[in-house]
């Protein structure tokens, strides 16, 4: 009779709790870390574009969904009235992600004023 309680226990638990930190897909969000307020914030990473919109400095969008996509991928952001690119040839050899929550880190490297250039870094939740 015990071992009966324990196994109805157990399946109880296992259907009724549910772990919503587990994503269905590839959730990306995008992370503005620089100084500046990026606008038409677009990525494109192996399934198609992903609009963004506007993105405060030091803020965050919320997650996306994407069929798939890699660790690195195009984008394109206006920042101080300046288009700014990450154009990634091809993914060859590249391996798609998981399913997972993901961050695209963009920075601006401002080591010359008058020749600003964005940077992306995969941080995984």
């Amino acid at each position: 009779m015990k071992n009966l309680f324990t196994l109805f226990l157990a399946l109880f638990l296992l259907t009724s709790c549910s772990d919503e930190t587990i994503p269905e897909g590839i959730l990306i969000r995008v992370e503005n870390s620089s100084n500046v307020d990026f606008k038409d914030v677009l990525v494109s990473s192996g399934s198609g574009n992903m609009e963004f919109g506007a993105i405060k400095a030091r803020k965050k969008s919320d997650y996306r969904e994407f069929e798939s996509a890699y660790r690195y991928g195009f984008v394109s952001v206006l920042a101080n009235g300046k288009e700014l690119r990450i154009q990634p040839y091809d993914y060859v050899g590249e391996t798609p992600l998981s399913k997972g929550y993901y961050t695209y880190k963009l920075d601006l490297e401002t080591s010359d004023p008058d020749n600003l250039f964005l940077t992306l870094e995969l941080v995984v939740a």
